[in-house]
């Protein structure tokens, strides 16, 4: 068992000081202080006086196989290792497929998963990829959604010219292949759809839930906070009807010329409409950024997502945008553990919740510690659990 003493909680709701006991993968205990004395079996005490602990960063959209490959086969970008995720404070993480569902599979991208379980990584997965009709691996998507365990839904893009052109009859049988999956499997059931820049945006969704009733909050659209007046009015508008909207983070601030407004831009106007519980973020880790040419006929540059983003707009909420770290935490940590049905396990620090945690230094916002189902992962800002074949 390991105690930790004496550390800031946000939980992410402020919680004070507190002293918090792991043991078993899980949350033990939580009060103000308890002393060692009187608890057999404590392994470890660790001083956590003067850290901020918060609940380990859930990631829903991670391309564990790599992504890319529009540049070439030499831009295919490389699988995610287990401590990339570790180290910038990822405990829990969602795979899917790309642009490229032709040298990726479904079959690599479930072993991949699968992986990432066994080395300590709470991981889940989709079904599908960019494409109409979806890869799977059973033959349908309701019946990888059913049958294999890791995977909790589907990806699918839209407004995108590298993807189907769904008309809208298409996509509501698709929607309610997946809801039935969810019910019956008792998953989310969710449809994690890529948000392409055309001019349709997010039309279709709001066509089917109009047309053929479909359930919006089924829907989690994604790469939201691009810069179009349209998406964003349209994304605000889907997060009113009960969808959780994702936005990507970047590690770098926006400039006047990029296609991107930063995550933390989006989750403020957010907020500023009541909306900053519907709002998720994601790293789009592993996923490749390619650089188009004018005509976006051409690739000129490539470049890679990475975890790391997701502290640099959580830094950037806090320490630029001025927003309270209990609700700059939401997009992290509450909100993806209610999308993916895990609010009972994971998002926030309590008793009986898995024990993922991150030590915050506040100064410097970087992280020190991080705990992942009750293992150390990260120690003194160094990944200390690695993937079998990682190598310093």
């Amino acid at each position: 068992m390991i105690l930790m003493q004496q550390a800031t909680v946000f939980s992410p709701s402020p919680r004070g000081k507190m002293d918090i006991l792991v043991g078993g993968a899980k949350i033990l205990a939580m009060e103000k202080r308890i002393d060692p004395g009187g608890i057999p079996g404590i392994t470890q005490r660790i001083d956590a006086s003067g850290m901020i602990l918060i609940p380990g960063f859930i990631d829903g959209h991670q391309h564990f196989t790599g992504g890319g490959g529009e540049g070439g086969f030499h831009t295919r970008v490389p699988e995610l290792t287990v401590s990339m995720n570790f180290r910038n404070g990822v405990t829990t993480a969602v795979g899917l497929l790309g642009t490229d569902s032709l040298t990726r599979s479904i079959e690599n991208l479930y072993a991949k998963t699968q992986a990432f379980n066994a080395e300590g990584l709470t991981a889940f997965m989709l079904t599908g990829s960019y494409w109409h009709p979806s890869p799977t691996l059973t033959g349908s998507v309701a019946r990888d959604i059913v049958f294999l365990q890791p995977v909790i839904g589907l990806k699918l893009a839209l407004a995108d010219s590298r993807g189907p052109h769904l008309e809208a009859r298409d996509l509501a049988a698709l929607a309610s292949d997946v809801q039935v999956a969810g019910l019956v499997a008792n998953k989310p059931g969710i449809i994690t759809v890529h948000t392409g820049v055309r001019s349709q945006t997010l039309d279709l969704i709001f066509e089917i839930v109009e047309q053929f009733e479909i359930r919006p909050s089924i829907f989690v659209p994604t790469h939201v906070n691009r810069k179009s007046e349209k998406l964003t009015a349209q994304a605000l508008n889907l997060a009113e009807k009960g969808c959780v909207v994702d936005a990507t983070c970047h590690a770098e601030v926006s400039e006047p010329n990029s296609s991107w407004n930063n995550a933390a831009d989006f989750a403020l106007k957010a907020r500023d409409n009541g909306l900053l519980g519907q709002v998720s973020f994601s790293s789009d880790a592993g996923g490749s950024m390619p650089i188009w040419n004018e005509d976006r006929s051409r690739i000129i540059g490539m470049g890679v997502g990475s975890p790391a983003s997701l502290l640099f707009e959580l830094e950037l909420l806090v320490n630029k945008k001025g927003l309270p770290l209990e609700e700059a935490l939401l997009p992290l940590t509450a909100t993806p553990a209610c999308i993916y049905r895990l609010e009972h396990r994971k998002g926030t620090v309590d008793v009986g919740k898995d024990a993922d945690l991150i030590l915050l230094n506040p100064d410097s916002f970087s992280i020190r510690d991080v705990l992942a189902n009750g293992e150390w992962v990260v120690q003194n800002g160094g990944a200390v659990k690695k993937g079998y074949f990682e190598h310093d």
